[in-house]
């Protein structure tokens, strides 16, 4: 009798040990790109000889003007980035597109960050550095999410920081630093800037995550607005930064917070134009 409860143990411990966990999901980890197999893809190709990181974990920026190509490169197979200078950009005249490569097809998926590109053009180093396909989130809904890296010939990384070092801080940084009650210096640099607000951000993540949350959705909403196809689809003129704050600000006074309004963009808008009538194009 003892022999069957002691080959019943064995049984089970076998079977607990060998199952599939219902949450597990395939890593996708490919050295060179691949088919994405699940809803997260992780890629990250070897990086060129005599190369280094230069930006770590980027998200390409208007993906979700762009959700067709997004789509269709997220399920495709071999899939790199490759950057494409937009000098002729009427908003942007650092403007640098991100291209979904696979197989030779071609896709716009969106744009390098507005900063990032600002400091690829301002160093001179639009043909030394390359995009690095970190990973293609998707969901089934439609939601699509691609981050990089950008690397670039480690004897030009100094020439690279030296753009930052040199210039002044940009009113984005300064909104960042109010926004969470840090001064603001005489003199900051765009460098001390991005060092101060990414030791702060890093604090955040143990302390108060919901204020950090509050600020990336109060960014989500910034880029969309800026965005020359957003305003065309709601048929807004430009919004000035002082408008979309009123507007804001009045939401969250009824209630709103700023990352339930990043997921109903359409009554930050109604808001804008019931404050700014003036905005909508007739």
């Amino acid at each position: 009798m003892h022999w069957i409860i002691v080959i019943g143990i064995i049984a089970f411990l076998f079977y607990a040990l060998t199952r599939k966990s219902p949450g597990t999901k395939p890593s996708g980890k490919s050295s060179s790109g691949g088919k994405s197999a699940g809803q997260g893809t992780k890629f990250l190709p070897p990086i060129p000889e005599g190369f280094q990181i230069f930006n770590g974990r980027l998200a390409v920026a208007g993906v979700e003007h762009r959700r067709d190509d997004a789509i269709r490169f997220a399920g495709a197979s071999d899939q790199t980035l490759a950057l494409e200078r937009e000098s002729d950009n009427t908003h942007d005249a650092n403007a640098i597109k991100i291209i979904g490569v696979s197989r030779g097809t071609r896709c716009f998926i969106g744009y390098v960050p507005k900063e990032v590109a600002e400091q690829i053009v301002g160093s001179g180093l639009v043909d030394a550095v390359q995009p690095r396909l970190e990973r293609i989130w998707r969901t089934d809904n439609g939601f699509v999410d691609v981050t990089f890296q950008i690397v670039g010939p480690k004897d030009k990384r100094a020439q690279y920081e030296d753009f930052l070092n040199n210039k002044p801080a940009d009113a984005w940084q300064k909104e960042c630093l109010k926004f969470f009650g840090l001064p603001v210096s005489k003199g900051l640099t765009l460098a001390q800037a991005a060092q101060i607000i990414a030791v702060h951000r890093k604090k955040l993540e143990i302390e108060d995550k919901t204020q950090l949350d509050e600020w990336d959705a109060y960014e989500e909403i910034c880029e969309q607005f800026d965005e020359a196809d957003f305003r065309e689809e709601f048929e807004l003129k430009k919004v000035s930064a002082k408008a979309l704050k009123e507007a804001l600000e009045a939401l969250k006074q009824e209630g709103d917070t700023m990352r339930s309004l990043a997921g109903d963009i359409d009554k930050v808008v109604d808001k804008v134009i019931a404050l700014k009538p003036e905005l909508e194009k007739k």
